[in-house]
């Protein structure tokens, strides 16, 4: 089993670097996007641009790093408003202190490359991970299932393209005879997008039908030929499939593309840039689309795959969590109910007083027990009826010892795990005993870790039996509810029966 320090320790020190690519791919968007920009498009220019930036931005990497990785370790409200307090340091007090520096000293604007559009990329590949992580630790309800599909590979691919039309249209339309002016600087004048709003918007269209037939082949490859060919016939057949889609498609696509207004005789949008739609350039760049698209379909159809089969094996948890769960009640009802059969054979007092305390155990176990999580609170109560209905019927013959946790409100358990270690100690040690008897149980908290010991005295006659189905379906419960998480012992000591159980809380 684990032990708790050594758990937290590999959860505080889990590597993230992960977490740090989508900041970089912005970083180098940005780089890239200046680099074209300027005259000078020397490597070592670009690789100049890079490692500034990377300077600049440094602050902003740091802050979303250790903001996730406070998050990842986060157990309470308290953790997770250091780490949003964290990020917000980083991305955004930083940042309006350099553009303020930027406008009181004009030598550092003048040599600055940290700009209003390269944070804004920053901030959405760090706010896009922490909503990415966010999803991955949710229930898959409705809400969430629809949050999930904004994020698909199609929804992806559809807003590239439509980001990439709009930039181009603006791009165009902010340049006097865009075509003929040829190669452009990536900039975009507002000003002039908006007085010449109706050339952007015919910009716009076009650039749009020509992501769309990019587009079309990318669903042609994924929904045909992975899905139907390569599934079903095999690589051979998949490649024959492309071989055949890179023929058809090819002249097929490039008349479209002729037929914008933006083609002039001495230039066209096709890869060629001429009128032949069966020129060579055209066939290899449907060939690079498709061997572009291909690995990344195979990526995300596989990540599905993988989400599907992760999902129904949390339904089988489920249904074996809940066939445990109806093991457990009929036992512990049984046993109640012999309890309370015996007092009214002897005409016992205090059999009404048990009907009502059975009746209080069951109320928990019907409503609260069928709930993930109770409070912790409410699960010593249930121990304590328990323990007041057991202590009706054994009378003086057994003598317990009791040390419960302080503020349990504050955390949260599954319910009806630490009963059956109880009810395992009073089957085995109060029931069969003649004699005098005992309980020790100790419950106790420490650093969101919950710590129980449960001792109990053996009859001298009935030797040390070997525990009932009760422990079993508990190590099988906790390891279902608590992977990693936990830790359970149940062994005779000196003539006792010791069980102990160490498992991870989580917070209310």
């Amino acid at each position: 089993m684990l032990n708790p320090a050594f758990a937290k320790a590999k959860l505080r020190f889990n590597p993230l670097a992960g977490n740090q690519l989508p900041l970089l791919a912005a970083l180098l968007l940005e780089a890239a996007i200046r680099h074209f920009s300027w005259q000078s498009q020397s490597t070592a220019e670009f690789l100049r641009i890079v490692l500034q930036l990377l300077a600049e931005s440094s602050p902003l990497l740091l802050a979303h790093y250790f903001a996730a990785r406070v998050a990842a370790c986060a157990t309470n409200l308290r953790s997770r408003y250091w780490a949003g307090l964290i990020w917000v340091a980083g991305f955004v007090l930083y940042p309006l202190c350099l553009f303020w520096l930027a406008e009181q000293w004009q030598a550092y604007a003048v040599s600055a490359l940290f700009s209003v559009q390269g944070w804004l990329l920053l901030l959405l590949a760090s706010s896009g991970y922490g909503l990415s992580r966010w999803l991955a630790q949710r229930n898959a309800s409705a809400g969430f299932q629809l949050i999930s599909r904004l994020f698909s590979l199609n929804s992806v691919l559809l807003l590239l393209m439509s980001v990439w039309a709009v930039v181009m249209a603006g791009i165009f339309a902010s340049t006097d005879d865009p075509v003929r002016n040829q190669p452009l600087q990536a900039v975009i004048n507002s000003h002039t997008v908006i007085v010449n709003f109706e050339y952007f918007l015919s910009y716009l269209w076009q650039f749009l039908l020509m992501g769309s037939c990019i587009l079309l082949i990318c669903w042609l490859n994924r929904y045909l030929l992975i899905r139907q060919v390569l599934a079903r016939s095999g690589v051979f057949a998949y490649m024959a499939g492309c071989l055949i889609g890179i023929i058809l498609l090819t002249p097929l696509l490039s008349a479209i593309v002729l037929c914008l207004p933006m083609n002039i005789p001495e230039f066209t949008f096709l890869p060629s840039q001429d009128y032949n739609i069966f020129a060579a350039d055209n066939f290899r760049f449907c060939f690079v689309v498709l061997a572009v698209s291909t690995p990344v379909i195979l990526a995300f159809e596989r990540q599905q795959q993988e989400n599907a089969l992760a999902e129904v094996a949390q339904r089988q948890s489920q249904t074996e969590l809940q066939l445990l769960q109806q093991q457990v009640n009929p036992h512990f009802l049984f046993n109640t109910l012999n309890n309370l059969y015996a007092l009214t054979l002897a005409g016992s007092a205090q059999a009404p007083t048990l009907v009502l305390q059975l009746a209080n155990l069951l109320r928990y176990t019907v409503y609260e027990g069928q709930n993930a999580r109770v409070s912790l609170a409410q699960e010593m109560q249930y121990l304590q009826d328990f323990l007041a209905l057991q202590a009706i019927r054994s009378g003086d013959k057994c003598q317990l010892d009791v040390v419960w946790p302080t503020q349990p409100e504050q955390w949260q358990i599954a319910p009806l795990l630490l009963i059956t270690v109880l009810e395992n100690a009073v089957k085995h040690g109060v029931e069969p005993s003649q004699s005098h008897c005992s309980i020790a149980l100790s419950i106790s908290v420490e650093k969101g870790w919950l710590q129980m010991r449960c001792i109990n005295s053996v009859p001298e006659a009935t030797g040390q039996r070997p525990p009932g189905i009760g422990l079993d379906n508990l190590r099988r419960r906790l390891s279902l509810l608590y992977s990693g998480k936990h830790r359970f012992s149940a062994q005779p000591q000196a003539g006792l029966w010791c069980a102990e159980l160490t498992l991870e809380l989580e917070p209310c």
